[in-house]
């Protein structure tokens, strides 16, 4: 069984909050490695009666909703979260900045989810108590005027996510072996990039070359993006593995 972290300890009330008082609740936004902590725990637990949500489908930051025993198992509980579209009359704010904007309002980054930006217009999802403040006041994303709007989460423009699938061998599935081959780089090179600590393993910063990588993994590589390890797909006549990934492009 997983370590109960600070984490798991607040899921876990929360969970028990809602069995005890049979009502529906949810966290907080989580970051991706948050959610794969709790995704963990939960094949390892059994406690499965709660969903990830982030108002739209592949989004990074997503909150936890628990599913109470008296919902229908093909019945999803109200969305807390809304829509908010920004709109720039002038100029292309990057993200940082609209980020910055947000948070001098005195809203908390965990009420905050993704933030989607199309051209001079970005999209913000938000737990619904932030919307108000988002709408009466955000006037301004670094020095340029903008006007927010609430819109449904079902009118957020999401691109289509493309792969590239990738076979290639190892003679171990290590995170330097692996590195090189699903992002087109040199071995020697992946190995510095590890080294610097711009590789992460499942959402956490991971320095070891040698750490194994296994079936389902996600490694992201900072400047090159993000990749799936799908698992392996057979062995070569000298004894190397094949292993098949899908590269985020």
């Amino acid at each position: 069984m997983a370590k109960e972290t600070e984490l798991i300890k607040r899921i876990i009330d929360l969970l028990n909050r809602a069995d005890r008082t049979q009502t529906v609740t949810h966290s907080t936004f989580l970051t991706p490695a948050e959610q794969y902590e709790l995704k963990q725990w939960s094949e390892q637990s059994g406690r499965t009666n709660f969903i990830f949500n982030g108002g739209y489908p592949d989004s990074e930051r997503a909150i936890l909703q628990v599913i109470p025993t008296w919902y229908e198992s093909n019945t999803v509980p109200e969305t807390p979260l809304t829509a908010i579209r920004i709109i720039t009359g002038f100029g292309t704010p990057s993200h940082r900045d609209y980020l910055g904007s947000i948070l001098g309002l005195g809203l908390k980054r965990e009420w905050i989810g993704d933030i989607i930006i199309k051209d001079s217009t970005a999209y913000v999802i938000c737990l619904r108590p932030s919307e108000e403040t988002l709408l009466r006041e955000l006037t301004h994303v670094n020095k340029f005027g903008v006007k927010c709007e609430q819109i449904a989460l079902g009118d957020i423009p999401i691109s289509q996510k493309s792969v590239k699938s990738i076979t290639f061998t190892v003679q171990s599935p290590r995170l330097d072996a692996v590195v090189g081959p699903v992002f087109g780089l040199s071995r020697s090179h992946g190995v510095k990039l590890i080294s610097a600590g711009a590789v992460s393993l499942n959402y956490s910063v991971c320095i070891e070359k040698d750490a194994f990588v296994t079936e389902n993994d996600i490694i992201s590589v900072r400047g090159y993006g993000k990749a799936k390890l799908l698992g392996e797909t057979g062995k070569s006549k000298k004894g190397r593995t094949f292993l098949l990934a899908e590269r985020y492009i």
